[in-house]
């Protein structure tokens, strides 16, 4: 048995109890104990169980050094004496293992007086530790980094949410869950506005990751100022839309034509009906513009001008090309296709993700998916908004939120910001990873919508570290803090290391000072001459 801790004292709960432990042999929070041999009744026998439980409090109390004493007092005593210090805490029950190892809650209290030890690592193995091969590694627990923790990917089945405040390390951490979940044969499309997943190709040290040729980046064409080139991230394909191939619905919500301008919808319409073969909006702004000028009817001729402002905005979108992606390029098995959407508007990349996940839903709820398609939405709180803030997917992340279970399609939502977010997207999301997080709303957003979090575990969210994690749903058997593990592939997401970002302009501007006097007296020289 590993070490004793100490004593159950107090009154003593199902889910909880308290203990008694000394300065020498006390666990730390978060610590996990075990109470060996409680009695539980199992299909009428009286059986004995190890409880599994976890440290959520600990204070030390002193009966000599109490508050009401002035400090004259306590220096005195202190001089004199070494005063004794009691240590107490509190624990939640997590539960037995029964003989198919499924975890199981006690309906019998400990009693007072019982032996409180450190867990020992077999047994917190099999608590957190799937051993299926199909299992995803993450990291490690949190108190006992060499105790591994393995997702159940039965958890996706019901979506999962991934949710931390800007700079907690959620893009790491999604990285590593998909650069795991893809061996395993995975469908995975990831909606990226920020280039954080575009280096999945590249390992931190330049070469390629083992799955190198399982991953595709796409990029539309033309986006100027990118954080990584195509050389950095392994090579990209062009992301392009046929706009010929969209129906007039489409283009009137891309180019945001309210339904509400009759008119100008009309004039749009009937100058697509005048377009044959390839085209583009610049050919389509092209009929409005002759229209404006050639059109019989006054009011005919107004709403061609009007209606050009918003074909002319969709000309300098970066997406348009002779061809669409296949869909069956994105849907292939044991691949990771990632959607650079960085560098575009939000719109265009709402209409991107309205298109796609609306493409993939048609063929789910007809049979024709033939493998699991996980959606990775980052930023989810921008695609999937909450109530009153439109946007062109929303509706359909929300079905598929809904529904997406019974079709083989599941939800990968990461956000910062799950007030922001669709309540019932986040809501359907019964697996939660949650990193730090520090905004009361963002925190309230978080209580309501996850069933599995537990006070004590909700209290400490603004208390993580970079790179800690909370994992409660059907990911893991229980609730389980994880110290998030290392990855293969390069990280996009990550910020920029501001020190040696000064250090370089620091030393430009030094480099152009030093040039200056020279560049003074070449043109002193001309001025002589």
């Amino acid at each position: 048995m590993n070490r004793k801790v100490g004593y159950i004292v107090g009154e003593v709960e199902t889910g909880s109890f308290g203990f008694v432990s000394d300065e020498d042999n006390y666990p730390l929070k978060h610590e996990y104990l075990v109470i060996p041999g409680v009695r539980e009744r199992i299909r009428g026998e009286i059986r004995r169980v190890d409880v599994l439980a976890q440290v959520t409090n600990l204070w030390n109390l002193s009966d000599v050094l109490r508050q009401e004493l002035s400090l004259r007092e306590l220096e005195t005593i202190l001089q004199r004496y070494k005063a004794t210090v009691k240590v107490f805490g509190k624990a939640k029950v997590l539960g037995y293992l029964d003989e198919e190892d499924q975890v199981v809650m006690p309906r019998s209290a400990a009693i007072p007086g019982q032996e409180v030890y450190v867990a020992p690592s077999q047994l917190l193995e099999r608590f957190f530790t799937n051993v299926s091969r199909l299992s995803i590694p993450i990291g490690g627990l949190l108190t006992r980094e060499e105790v591994p923790v393995r997702l159940d990917p039965n958890g996706f089945r019901r979506h999962v949410a991934v949710i931390a405040q800007t700079g907690a390390g959620k893009s790491y951490l999604v990285g590593l869950m998909l650069e795991n979940l893809l061996p395993l044969g995975a469908t995975i499309i990831v909606m990226d506005p920020n280039s954080d997943y575009v280096m999945m190709k590249k390992k931190a040290d330049g070469g390629e990751t083992p799955f190198a040729e399982d991953v595709t980046i796409y990029r539309p064409p033309g986006i100027k100022g990118r954080r990584f080139s195509d050389e950095d991230i392994g090579g990209a394909e062009g992301y392009t839309i046929e706009f010929s191939a969209l129906t007039p619905d489409e283009i009137f919500e891309i180019a945001g034509v309210s339904p509400r301008w009759v008119h100008i919808r009309a004039v749009i319409l009937e100058a697509l009906q005048g377009l044959s073969g390839l085209y583009g909006p610049q050919q389509l702004l092209e009929r409005l513009k002759w229209m404006e000028v050639n059109e019989e009817d006054r009011g005919r001729r107004e709403a061609a001008a009007r209606a050009q402002s918003y074909i002319q905005r969709l000309t300098r979108y970066q997406v348009w090309g002779s061809a669409n992606i296949p869909l069956e390029e994105l849907l292939r098995p044991r691949h990771l296709s990632v959607i650079d959407l960085a560098g575009l508007q939000s719109h265009v990349s709402q209409y991107i993700v309205q298109k796609t996940v609306s493409d993939i839903w048609a063929r789910a709820i007809t049979g024709s998916l033939r493998h699991p398609v996980f959606l990775v939405l980052e930023e989810a709180h921008n695609f999937a908004p909450a109530e009153g803030v439109a946007s062109a997917c929303s509706s359909i992340i929300e079905k598929v939120a809904s529904e997406g279970r019974k079709f083989g399609v599941f939800l990968l939502v990461v956000t910062q910001r799950p007030f922001k977010i669709n309540s019932n997207v986040l809501s359907q999301c019964n697996s939660q990873i949650i990193m730090r997080l520090t905004n009361p709303e963002d925190m309230s957003a978080v209580r309501r919508s996850s069933e599995a979090m537990s006070e004590d575990l909700f209290r400490d969210l603004p208390g993580l570290n970079r790179g800690e994690a909370i994992v409660v749903g059907g990911l893991t058997k229980v609730p389980v803090m994880v110290k998030v593990g290392g990855r293969v592939s390069a990280e996009g997401g990550s910020d920029i290391d501001l020190e040696a970002a000064l250090t370089r302009a620091l030393e430009e501007a030094e480099r152009r000072k030093a040039l200056q006097p020279q560049e003074d007296e070449d043109e002193e020289f001309k001025a002589r001459w």
